[in-house]
């Protein structure tokens, strides 16, 4: 049985254990088979995943067109970056490690899993709790144990570590190279193939899981003027792409634009894009409405945020006033005394992303700085209602990145 390119593999059926394995045929540099046994029960979100994309089934986000797609996500992936004796990495559509499925969502951390196990599989992300997308890496055999907690293990290599061996000691650019550490000759993905008693009742869509959806576009024509309605969802992010001949298709909303409320009624105006005798245009959504981090508040009003080690001093806090306008900070770096001063500006976006709020604010001059500060808390992604990790740009040292944990009371 063949459903949208997933081999449910029923002669195996007899003979599998309570499980999901998944067969990957690789060609290229490498050729041959390898299986990995999934972590259903203790990566349900990342599993359903990797099936989704995997069949097609979930349905994709194409990076380069913006097109809803439901075809196998990982036909003719390749392997990006393999690093000799740590790890082969894989699942990004461009060959880059730069692009995902169009969505992202969150870890799933299991204290019985660990990368110091052989042939461990792994989402990749990039930094983020809420980060993982398509990319996934393999283990070697030497305990990759450090990177635990950090990363959603979802899988094990259990039979064709052979053929991962030799992918992990193909040659490659080198950590030199640019891009860094990709294999001079393409390792691909052909297929993969699902199996398992458990596979038939496994649900593919778990609430982390955003779903991939579309915005039921219609095309309004009034005249020599076209526009495009669609669905105004809230906790949705928007792509549109246009196409002259269903063949060649480019974005005109170069998103995702994501919407924590629903947005603001009224129609996409795509009337310089109609042009010809014929054109065609798709709007995806991703629906995150069940996949969303809902400690993220509302409102900075009220709040203190401690920030630890940032930027090397030893505690940095900025309390807001009543109105999220405005309010006071304190930071002090080691062997020196504390300095206090006023927050001038303050802008404070909660849905930004569907995990975690934007928070940029301004500080008055202070006697360590040259000028008035600026700091972008790009993402602050809430663990708890009272904890969690931020990630932050500064003019302080260049607007260079700089992550760690953070509280907020109350």
């Amino acid at each position: 049985m063949i459903l949208a390119g997933w081999v449910l593999g029923m002669g195996l059926l007899s003979t599998a254990r309570s499980q999901i394995e998944a067969v990957v045929t690789v060609s290229g540099g490498v050729n041959g088979q390898f299986t990995i046994t999934l972590e259903p029960t203790k990566a349900p979100v990342a599993v359903a995943n990797f099936i989704g994309l995997a069949t097609g089934q979930n349905g994709w986000i194409d990076p380069v067109t913006g097109r809803l797609r439901r075809d196998p996500f990982y036909n003719g992936v390749t392997f990006h970056r393999v690093i000799a004796g740590f790890m082969s990495q894989t699942g990004s559509r461009s060959g880059d490690g730069t692009d995902g499925p169009g969505y992202t969502f969150g870890n799933e951390i299991d204290g019985t899993l660990t990368h110091a196990t052989p042939y461990t599989v792994a989402m990749a992300n990039s930094g983020g709790t809420f980060s993982n997308g398509s990319q996934f890496f393999i283990t070697t055999p030497a305990s990759a144990a450090f990177l635990d907690g950090s990363y959603t293990i979802f899988g094990r290599v259990t039979s064709g570590t052979a053929v991962c061996d030799s992918i992990n000691s193909v040659a490659t650019t080198g950590s030199l190279g640019t891009p860094a550490d990709k294999p001079l000759t393409d390792v691909t993905i052909s297929s993969i193939v699902f199996s398992g008693d458990s596979l038939a009742g496994f649900n593919l869509k778990p609430p982390g899981l955003p779903r991939v959806t579309t915005a039921k576009p219609l095309l309004k024509i009034n005249g020599a003027s076209y526009a495009l309605s669609y669905d105004h969802q809230p906790y949705s992010a928007y792509f549109a792409s246009s196409s002259a001949d269903l063949a060649t298709w480019s974005r005109f909303i170069n998103g995702p634009y994501f919407h924590a409320a629903a947005p603001a009624a009224g129609d996409l105006d795509v009337t310089s894009l109609a042009v010809g005798t014929r054109y065609f245009f798709q709007m995806p959504r991703v629906d995150y409405s069940l996949a969303r981090n809902t400690l993220v508040p509302s409102s900075i009003a009220n709040k203190t945020l401690s920030f630890p080690g940032i930027f090397g001093m030893e505690q940095m806090q900025m309390t807001f006033n009543a109105a999220g306008t405005g309010g006071t900070y304190s930071f002090k770096y080691p062997g020196d005394s504390t300095q206090t001063g006023n927050i001038t500006t303050v802008s404070y976006i909660p849905g930004n992303s569907p995990y975690a709020p934007f928070l940029y604010v301004m500080w008055d001059s202070v006697d360590d700085l040259e000028g008035n500060l600026e700091i972008a808390f790009d993402r602050l992604e809430y663990a708890t209602t009272t904890t969690g990790n931020h990630y932050t740009r500064s003019n302080m040292g260049g607007y260079s990145n700089t992550s760690g944990p953070f509280t907020s009371t109350p």
